[in-house]
């Protein structure tokens, strides 16, 4: 199981791809963290970008498959994605996650 972060640019974008992503049960409990700013070094100064984070719970083996949707639907977007390993989570989300998301 992974936690998935997508780093887009508007709000419309994380919202689309949340809605093809859980239409498709590829991703279960979505949240979405509209107060992100990444810092960027430009000549000599450090400036901040305005950017939001779309997060949620999948399978390992459907991240290939989150990757190309969020890419085929965001194009430029979509900044960036990743995605951690969960090592321990309570047993109704497992249950939940195992149950809900496309079968691999």
């Amino acid at each position: 199981m992974i936690h998935v972060t997508f780093q887009t640019r508007t709000v419309e974008a994380a919202e689309r791809l949340a809605a093809q992503l859980m239409e498709r049960h590829l991703l279960l409990f979505p949240t979405m963290d509209t107060d992100h700013e990444e810092l960027i070094w430009a000549d000599g100064k450090l400036t901040r970008t305005s950017q939001l984070l779309l997060q949620g719970m999948s399978k390992a083996l459907l991240y290939r498959e989150l990757e190309r949707v969020a890419m085929d639907l965001l194009g430029t977007d979509l900044v960036r994605m990743h995605a951690t390993p969960i090592t321990n989570m309570d047993p109704e989300a497992q249950r939940q996650l195992l149950e809900q998301t496309a079968k691999v």
